[in-house]
Order: C-alpha cells, then sequence, then structure tokens
C-alpha cells in the first residue's frame, strides 16, 4: 500500500478529537472511495484506494486545524459498504459529508474534477457549488453533476462526491502526488463549508 510513513501518526492526532467534543466543535465526515478489494481507478504505479486515503488525511487536517472534528469512514485499507458510509455520517449529526475519489480517461488530455451531489436537497446543491467554486480558485476545471444516487441523498447533512482529479492527465497526475496540493484542497473545502454555514 502506498502510504507516507507521517499517516499512522496524523490518523492518532485528527482521531484524537472526539465527535461529541465538549467544545461542540463541527464535525465533519470524510470518505476515501473504494478500500479493499475495490481498488478504484489505476493510473502506472498510482492506486486510486491508497491516493485517496492520503489525501483525506491531508484534508482532514486541514478541518482540525480549522476547528473542525473529523471522522472518516475508513481509515485503512478495507471496503465499507455505501450504507454504512452514508449512515456514519448521518448518525453522528456531521456539518457536511466528502466523499473523495479520482478518475481516468483514455485521452490523457481530460482534466478537471467532478461533484456531484443530489439536486433536491438545498444544502447540498450549495456545498456543491461552494466546492466547485474553490476548485476553481486552485486552478481546477469543475463540472457540477446533479446525480440520483441513493447515498447523496440526506436530509440533515450536506453531501458531495468529488472526483477530485484525472490521474491519467500527466499535470493533473504529478499535482495530485504533491501533498502541499492535498493540504490545499482542505483549505477550500474547510472554506466550502464556511461559505455554506454563513463563515
Amino acid at each position: 500500500m502506498r502510504m507516507p510513513l507521517a499517516i499512522p501518526s496524523l490518523i492518532a492526532v485528527v482521531l484524537s478529537w472526539s465527535p461529541l467534543s465538549a467544545q461542540d466543535r463541527p464535525l465533519v465526515v470524510i470518505d476515501p472511495g473504494h478500500g479493499g478489494d475495490e481498488v478504484g481507478v489505476v493510473a502506472g504505479d498510482v492506486l486510486e484506494k491508497d491516493l485517496i486515503l492520503e489525501v483525506s488525511m491531508s484534508i482532514a487536517a486541514e478541518f482540525v486545524r480549522a476547528g473542525y472534528d473529523v471522522a472518516f469512514t475508513r481509515t485503512s485499507d478495507v471496503a465499507v459498504e455505501w450504507a454504512d458510509r452514508r449512515g456514519l455520517a448521518d448518525e453522528s449529526g456531521a456539518v457536511a459529508l466528502f466523499m473523495l475519489h479520482a478518475m481516468r480517461s483514455d485521452d490523457p488530455a481530460d482534466a478537471g474534477a467532478e461533484v456531484y451531489f443530489d439536486e433536491d436537497t438545498a444544502a447540498s446543491v450549495a456545498l456543491a457549488a461552494a466546492v466547485g467554486a474553490e476548485f476553481r480558485a486552485l486552478g481546477s476545471e469543475v463540472l457540477l453533476d446533479p446525480r440520483p444516487w441513493p447515498f447523496l441523498k440526506s436530509p440533515t447533512v450536506p453531501t458531495a462526491m468529488i472526483e477530485v482529479a484525472h490521474l491519467t492527465n500527466p499535470d493533473e497526475g504529478a499535482r495530485m502526488a504533491d501533498p502541499a496540493f492535498h493540504h490545499e484542497m482542505g483549505r477550500a473545502l474547510v472554506a466550502a463549508v464556511e461559505a455554506v454555514a454563513g463563515g
């Protein structure tokens, strides 16, 4: 599994915050896509399931730094059922659920991020729009794409599934290999949550 040595200690830091802390910190749930036998995109020696877990840890660190608690649907190479990914966010009273993935294309020129959301849930529409604006500010092309998938639907938790980049695009593949960019994405998602929450 492709994972920097720093990640186990980062997991310990992030998970040390209780979702029910005395300070009543808002909770964000991060869902690193795939896991276990579900590898996801393969681009050279990069496996989506491993890279997205690494990205998720950096994003979580930015949320913790900004005053949030973070819960993960997985912190290791395991498969998680869709219902459990959705259920963790709903049951914990999260202020947002981010489901993170990456893409591939037969055309290496294809680039950009895609954000999927439930168009019947106003809070999720707003969150997706805010994510799109923040990712565009990072220089990414962004497609906002409503989907009718059940795991995007929640009456209480704004939800966005984000395909963060095309791993088969050379420029985006290189960008995704840079830990500094992972943290930039984290700060962008913090800004998106705060924009929806009114700052």
